[in-house]
């Protein structure tokens, strides 16, 4: 009897994490999708490492999924011409910039240099008459 209660609690969990994960780590939401408790979620994640430990692997990929989605739907908005979202998108990659380039300037001993020159270039075809390409 005990053996076939531990395989339901397996199964349980399996469907929890399965829940969690099309959920995106929502945990009211994934426990009423598996008719279990949230308390019992959280038992489990205090009794069983394992489980722990798969929760949190979820939760990662459920951010990171997140994350990708977001930044598809900004880079679309930003393609039909949205300059606050590219002006959010540019700062957000070039926020970083300097601590990434010292922190990668010694793999294989090769120094990494970029310099980002800011060309001025006319927006409107109207202002292409008087633009004079630089020497």
């Amino acid at each position: 009897m005990e053996k076939r209660n531990l395989t339901s609690t397996a199964k349980q969990k399996e469907m929890m994490i399965k829940a969690l994960e099309a959920n995106y780590g929502n945990i009211r939401k994934a426990a009423k999708l598996t008719k279990i408790a949230p308390s019992t979620h959280y038992r489990w994640l205090k009794e069983d490492r394992v489980y722990a430990e798969q929760t949190e692997n979820m939760r990662d990929i459920s951010y990171r999924n997140i994350k990708d989605d977001l930044l598809d739907l900004a880079l679309a908005k930003a393609k039909k011409g949205s300059e606050p979202v590219l002006n959010k998108l540019l700062g957000m990659f070039f926020k970083n910039l300097q601590y990434e380039m010292d922190r990668v300037k010694n793999y294989n001993n090769v120094p990494i240099r970029v310099n980002i020159v800011p060309v001025d270039t006319p927006q409107d075809p109207a202002r292409w008459a008087d633009y004079k390409k630089p020497e």
